[in-house]
């Protein structure tokens, strides 16, 4: 990403990074000077290494992007990684296979046998095959350590890394490694009785299909560093004609039984973890409302809720993870982490309201690394923990954004019943064509909200094909 620069000089990445710390809790490795000083590269010589690592950015990869509790489409991930294992010639520890609640489509893999794919990714494959051959893809990474012969572990970057960024850094590899994934993947497919041509019909059109993704934008993904999606998906031809394979009659409609694990997925925002309405983000769960600026770009994961300015020049955040406790020991303890990873100068201490609730705002100078950055965080008690709203700006641009940071902050209050309506659920729906039928009749008659061409690419069609009857096809729909 090419960083651009703020006011002053000051890098808006900077700013970004900063702002995104200190909602996530800012010390991500310690909150002691020395303890920083301290840290060094940690090389993974062993399995046993592996293995420690894998497990503490496992820990990671669940706060920050957070799994989806869903046991029985877990379990049948699982089922198809564990038999994909079964053809590996070594096996020096054991696999798990979660699913991140993430509708990017996404795979990765983590030393130590840890496998995950996005919930995103299982909407757009279109059967068995095409997730065998993602799954098989990501096992050889993890089984070959290349993240060992990458040597780059995330737990030991700058602590100013976005936290999805420090995982992709673990299931980063280069161009090399990925082709020898794909050949690798393909071979366990192949043996386990999974068609190996998966592969390149799942990255034949995984580009297009990214744009299914509806409201939201496209952010990095563990995949970006994989070589292009028409290489790959021509190679990985070539090489599935070759192989020899023998169909594990078990599996029976493989795009049939695919369909039926994802019918009723949840498409985009899921309630119970928040949804965006324009700029309104509504939390049903913990009965909460709050507005963000119009115009900026939102952002929502697994531990804060908010949005970065057009240009990416300020930030505002919401996060609820510090501990219950009286609150202005809290916010001092805050206060004293912000000190020493950012350098930062408690400048102001103000009694505030937040809606009916009593909060303390503590407005922050930046020195040290945080030159040049203006910070206003809010405290205040809320279901359970200490809540803060994070606002940061450029200290050249206050008078520009703590206006609209501050109207944000001040909108948070208990969900009203008028919003509360607006919430819904769009789901993924497997429905029958009928003879004759095209595309846009069949969109017509299921109420699906995709248009067309979208319907279309999301069961992997061109979108001129009239049906014969009996087709399993993917729509999404909304639902209260």
């Amino acid at each position: 990403m090419r960083m651009q620069s703020s006011p002053k000089g000051l890098s808006m990445a900077i700013i970004i990074l900063i702002a995104i710390m200190l909602a996530f809790g800012c010390a991500s490795s310690g909150s002691k000077k020395k303890a920083s000083k301290e840290r060094k590269r940690t090389v993974l010589l062993t399995t046993s290494d592996d293995v420690r690592i894998g497990e503490e950015a496992a820990q990671q990869v669940a706060v920050d992007i957070g799994l989806l509790d869903d046991p029985a489409l877990t379990a049948y991930v699982e089922v198809i990684g564990k038999k994909l294992i079964r053809g590996l010639p070594w096996r020096d520890f054991a696999f798990h296979f979660e699913i991140v609640d993430q509708m990017e489509p996404n795979a990765f893999a983590l030393p130590g046998g840890h496998v995950y794919v996005s919930r995103g990714l299982l909407a757009l494959i279109n059967n068995v095959d095409e997730l065998a051959c993602v799954l098989g893809h990501e096992i050889v990474h993890s089984a070959k350590r290349h993240a060992a012969q990458q040597q780059a572990v995330a737990k030991y970057q700058s602590p100013l890394s976005l936290p999805m960024s420090r995982a992709a850094t673990m299931a980063a590899y280069g161009r090399d490694m990925e082709r020898e994934a794909d050949a690798l993947g393909q071979r366990l497919c192949a043996a386990a009785g999974y068609d190996p041509m998966g592969m390149s019909t799942f990255m034949r059109s995984l580009k297009q299909r990214e744009r299914l993704l509806i409201g939201h934008p496209r952010v990095p993904t563990f995949r970006d560093t994989h070589p292009g999606s028409r290489e790959r998906a021509a190679v990985t031809s070539a090489r599935a004609s070759e192989l020899r394979w023998t169909r594990d009659p078990y599996l029976g409609d493989v795009r049939a039984r695919h369909l039926d694990r994802i019918d009723g997925m949840a498409i985009g925002d899921r309630p119970e973890t928040g949804v965006f309405v324009d700029q309104l983000f509504l939390h049903p769960e913990l009965d909460f409302e709050i507005s963000f600026p119009r115009g900026w770009q939102l952002r929502n994961s697994s531990r804060a809720v908010g949005a970065t300015a057009p240009r990416g020049e300020a930030a505002v955040f919401l996060s609820g993870d510090l501990p219950e406790g009286e609150l202005t020991k809290v916010a001092d303890d805050f206060a004293e982490k912000v000190a020493n990873d950012f350098g930062a100068e408690l400048t102001k201490k103000e009694h505030v309201k937040v809606g009916h609730i009593d909060a303390i705002r503590y407005s922050f100078d930046g020195s040290g690394r945080s030159r040049g950055i203006s910070a206003k965080v809010t405290f205040f008690p809320f279901a359970g923990s200490t809540w803060r709203m994070v606002g940061i700006t450029p200290k050249a641009a206050e008078n520009r954004y703590f206006g609209p940071i501050l109207l944000s902050m001040r909108s948070f209050a208990s969900l009203s019943d008028e919003h509360r309506a607006l919430i819904h659920t769009d789901r993924l729906r497997v429905v029958m064509a009928r003879p004759g039928e095209e595309i846009v009749a069949l969109n017509e008659r299921t109420e699906s909200i995709l248009d067309p061409a979208a319907t279309a690419l999301l069961n992997g069609l061109l979108g001129n094909e009239i049906f014969e009857g009996g087709e399993l096809m993917k729509v999404v729909k909304r639902e209260n």
